[in-house]
């Protein structure tokens, strides 16, 4: 029997696929390599700010907490989470830990830097042009980044539980944190981050300039933030909560729940995570569409 015929046809297969091969590792390559250093910064800042978190906290004594919470106007109070008796436990203190400024100015900055790098950057750059013109799929030039920049969300949710974890183990606070409540607020920023990390790659997808693509995702968050806001403090408006991405990230609520239901954190999560992919998948078709024009 010959097998002349079918060895040459395998040969040909392996020769078409080497090349691919290779792209796809360099396309791995170059989007760990774009990201490590931000990732590398913000865990580290996370961490390091979560313990400082809570040797703050250690220093706070739960009545000296009860005061300052009671000094909130009762007109603000449902912008919390949560009702101010639950904050005011040592699970209660640190679960503002998931919400604070400083946590959410990093998260936030990884998901816009990586989403919006991942093709309107590119382009800037004019190195998208070199990309697509190797033998891979546009949908593949958009997935590599995408799942460097989720593991990326993982690790920055990690790390403030990490944090918060060797804050816990070396320093003694007025009770008992439960680590593995505030675990759920890690998850639910997790989602939030891979949410934003989502729109923004749907809006670099449309944009040639990563700038534009910065201030338009940040306003869209600044908006969603307001609408959160005015939903909460104006009864009427309610139904405006369903207007904003930010509606489901209640990192606070499912720390504090007293009883783990885990349908409200599968509606809350999975309301995230499955707006991010949509995202992405509006992402892949634009950029399979699109013409990519000259870099400025």
């Amino acid at each position: 029997m010959d097998l002349s015929p079918f060895v040459a046809l395998v040969i040909r297969i392996s020769n078409h696929l080497q090349p691919h091969s290779k792209v796809n590792l360099a396309l791995w390559k170059k989007a760990v390599r774009d990201a490590w250093l931000q990732l590398a910064v913000s865990g580290t800042i996370l961490v390091l700010f979560s313990w400082l978190f809570v040797w703050l906290m250690s220093l706070l004594k739960i009545g000296a907490w009860s005061s300052l919470l009671s000094l909130v106007p009762k007109v603000f109070q449902p912008l919390l989470d949560v009702p101010l008796a639950d904050l005011a436990t040592p699970t209660g203190q640190l679960s503002v830990l998931y919400v604070h400024v400083i946590t959410m100015l990093v998260c936030i900055g990884w998901a816009v830097g990586r989403g919006s790098d991942s093709i309107s950057g590119e382009i800037n750059r004019g190195t998208m042009d070199l990309i697509l013109s190797l033998p891979v799929r546009r949908a593949t030039v958009m997935a590599v980044p995408a799942v460097v920049a989720t593991a990326g969300a993982a690790v920055l949710a990690g790390s403030v539980w990490l944090g918060t974890w060797v804050g816990v183990m070396t320093v003694e606070l007025q009770g008992d944190a439960s680590l593995v409540k505030l675990s759920a607020g890690a998850i639910n920023l997790f989602c939030l981050t891979f949410c934003l990390t989502g729109i923004t790659t749907l809006v670099s997808s449309r944009s040639r300039d990563r700038w534009r693509t910065i201030w338009t995702t940040g306003g869209f968050y600044i908006v969603s933030l307001i609408i959160k806001m005015v939903a909460r403090l104006w009864k009427e408006g309610q139904w405006l909560k369903y207007l904003s991405f930010l509606t489901p990230f209640q990192p606070q609520e499912l720390i504090l729940m007293k009883t783990s239901t885990l349908a409200v954190a599968l509606k809350y999560n999975g309301t995230l995570v499955g707006l991010g992919l949509l995202c992405y998948l509006a992402a892949a078709i634009v950029l399979s569409r699109r013409d990519i024009p000259a870099a400025r």
